[in-house]
């Protein structure tokens, strides 16, 4: 019979899971597009500490809930490589039985993001400053 995997503490790890030779762990997994994926952390639970030296952030474990929550919800953590005015324009075509005036606004609102730089920015990249100004 097969032993578990597991890491330097002899804790188990998870499919996906694997701990390095430096002491990180990494989580592999595929993202929407079918492309494969790895997340790194220098701890595997939210109780672990960081190694001195190392910047805290949060635990494989964390990221892993995260991701497979994203996955299941089929939001693109990354942003799709989607732009800005893509983004208005997948949203207003949701839109159905608006007065002729509104698509009018809509139409307006598209024109002046196709000319605006705001518009070809990627939507990972936007702060929310950024859409107010």
């Amino acid at each position: 019979m097969s032993e578990k995997r597991k890491d330097n503490r002899g804790r188990v790890l998870h499919n996906g899971e694997i701990q390095r030779k430096d002491g990180r762990y990494q989580f592999k997994y595929i993202d929407a597009d079918g492309k494969e994926k790895f997340v790194y952390s220098w701890r595997l639970d939210h109780n672990d500490a960081t190694p001195p030296g190392k910047v805290r952030s949060l635990s494989l474990r964390e990221m892993e809930r995260k991701i497979q929550a994203d996955l299941f919800d089929n939001i693109v953590s990354n942003g799709g490589n989607m732009n800005v005015l893509e983004l208005v324009e997948k949203y207003i075509s949701t839109k159905t039985g608006v007065r002729p005036t509104t698509k009018a606004g809509y139409k307006t609102v598209i024109n002046f993001l196709s000319k605006d730089p705001f518009g070809r920015k990627r939507i990972d990249t936007v702060r929310l400053s950024d859409a107010k100004c």
